[in-house]
């Protein structure tokens, strides 16, 4: 298929094949499927497990019962997909979504099985049924299975939380003061912008058991730009060049995971607003917990209610000075939603079964009435960015704004950023260069997690 057609193709008739689980075991979709996932799901159930038997609040005897037999249906699902059954129809659990879901998989993949289906199926399909679980519940409907990980992590990385969070007040004063002087100011964004890109690297559906010493490490390596000769397509000074001519404009994030990859994503809002470049940053979580460490509306306002008071969840021996900057920082951002520059917009688009290019057909009413009505929409993390080009074995070389589709030449669209840690598979916009060379080094490197991409479509800013 020519790439002037990239725009007309289906889910299940598209322009390249679709990652699926290889019949020899030898790709990263088998190894999903057959290992990392079934893992994660385990680790859900177990985790529910204790939840349960630990419960002590009212009506236990009927809530512990309940959450036993909850326990079962998770059960049901592993053995599913351990065993290659085929991909049932949701039960509806209220949240709105669910004709759109099993009309999506009977037009598009009547038959498919756990093996057969492509990757980006069966796993947005798995965390999709995973909360129908919990959402037709009595007592566990708004039981977060993740949420206990994602706030531990979180907990540990305290002193290099407040760390950060004074360096970047720091810098947001320094770039006040340095206004006219756009070398500052665009070394500045750099650095605000590459570690809101590696903060994707604090994936707990990626690394499920990602310790704390390994974190740590992460986040020296962010916070110090080592991991910047490894961004493998970077369009930073594209993007600089719209940024710089916002002035007060509207920023769009659709948030990827919790915990420390959210908290630089804050940051990141917070330069752009407090700089003046942004006067409106809209944030786009899941309504539904998903992806393990995936950003929900209650993730946020924890984020924000703990860098208001760290001292809530203990003292964890940060700074003084640290500490103070943190608090500074969570009271400015606890105003900016009070006052509605700052907006938590939770669609259901983004847990639903269709990929981004389908947004001004399928998503409609989130496409014209706010994401066309941005400046700038920033997706972060390898899910989106596998939402965005639709999970297929593109050539490396194809140029992003071709994947993307009718999102990157609606005249009407948004400048488009990606922010992702490869993590599967499939990329775009790579030089056959940079590819030739990446390959010879590392086998793994698309889905390594320590490659990223900073990609951009100029949308109408291009005119």
């Amino acid at each position: 298929m020519a790439v002037d057609s990239f725009a007309d193709f289906a889910p299940n008739n598209t322009p390249h094949k679709p990652l699926i689980a290889a019949a020899d075991g030898s790709n990263f979709t088998y190894e999903s499927l057959h290992d990392r996932v079934p893992h994660i799901l385990t680790d859900v159930i177990n985790d529910f497990y204790h939840a349960v038997v630990d419960y002590s609040g009212p009506d236990h005897e009927a809530t512990v019962a309940e959450g036993k037999a909850l326990i079962g249906e998770l059960s049901k699902i592993k053995h599913e997909m351990v065993t290659d059954k085929p991909l049932t129809p949701l039960e509806d659990d209220g949240c709105g979504d669910i004709d759109t879901w099993n009309a999506w998989l009977a037009k598009y993949f009547p038959k498919a099985t756990w093996y057969s289906a492509p990757f980006l199926t069966w796993e947005t399909y798995l965390y999709r049924r995973i909360a129908t679980v919990f959402g037709r519940s009595k007592y566990w409907a708004r039981f977060d299975f993740f949420a206990k990980k994602k706030e531990s992590t979180f907990r540990a990385s305290m002193v290099a939380v407040a760390k950060l969070c004074s360096r970047v007040d720091a810098l947001a004063k320094e770039s006040i003061d340095a206004k006219g002087n756009e070398t500052k100011l665009h070394l500045a964004f750099i650095e605000m912008l590459h570690a809101s890109l590696w903060g994707n690297q604090t994936d707990l559906s990626m690394f499920p058991d990602l310790s704390n010493e390994k974190l740590e490490e992460m986040q020296a390596r962010i916070s110090s730009g080592e991991n910047n000769s490894k961004i493998v397509a970077n369009d930073t000074d594209r993007i600089w060049a719209i940024v710089k001519q916002m002035q007060g404009g509207r920023v769009d994030i659709v948030l990827d995971n919790s915990g420390f990859e959210l908290l630089q994503d804050v940051l990141l809002a917070h330069w752009l607003m407090v700089v003046g470049y942004a006067s409106k940053v809209v944030f786009h979580p899941k309504r539904i917990p998903w992806y393990v460490s995936d950003v929900t509306n209650a993730d946020f306002h924890w984020l924000v209610d703990v860098a208001q008071d760290p001292e809530a969840i203990g003292d964890s021996g940060m700074a003084a000075a640290d500490k103070d900057a943190l608090k500074r920082l969570g009271k400015t951002w606890a105003g900016f939603l009070a006052d509605g520059v700052w907006e938590l917009k939770d669609e259901l688009y983004w847990t639903g079964p269709y990929g981004y290019r389908f947004l001004p057909t399928q998503g409609k009413d989130l496409w014209d009435n706010e994401l066309t009505k941005s400046d700038l929409v920033i997706f972060k993390g390898d899910l989106n960015y596998r939402k965005l080009i639709y999970d297929l074995e593109w050539p490396v070389t194809t140029p992003f704004v071709d994947a993307i589709g009718p999102i990157a030449t609606d005249p009407r669209a948004p400048a488009i950023v990606a922010l992702r840690t490869s993590k599967c598979d499939t990329i775009t916009g790579v030089s056959a260069e940079r590819a030739e060379e990446l390959f010879k080094a590392q086998k793994n490197w698309m889905y390594s997690g320590e490659y990223g991409v900073i990609q951009l479509s100029p949308g109408r800013w291009s005119k």
